[in-house]
């Protein structure tokens, strides 16, 4: 399982932003049905990690939804890797022509 992009062995020669892209364009192609069970999967693995975040109160919330919202990614973004994966080289190829000047 791919933790990062820069993992990817395709991925390598594109900055981190057109990573991004790419990845969002391999997501973009999935169908309705795939997208719906990772978004399932993200809330299954997010749900417990905000559930704990009940017992701060007051000011202390606060620097522990800032602590949360930086962990976010870290979380999820090996899940959409590996969603993504199987639609990597379409996207590549999409993200390549829409480039070229």
């Amino acid at each position: 399982m791919y933790f990062r992009l820069s993992q990817i062995e395709q991925l390598r020669a594109f900055k981190l932003r057109d990573k991004q892209m790419i990845l969002r364009l391999a997501l973009s192609h999935l169908d309705a049905k795939t997208k719906v069970v990772l978004r399932i999967a993200k809330l299954l693995l997010l749900t417990p990690f905000f559930a704990s975040l009940v017992v701060f109160e007051g000011w202390l919330l606060l620097p522990v939804l800032l602590v949360a919202g930086l962990i976010y990614p870290l979380l999820t973004t090996p899940l959409e890797i590996q969603f993504g994966k199987p639609k990597l080289a379409q996207a590549i190829a999409e993200f390549n022509a829409s480039n070229k000047p």
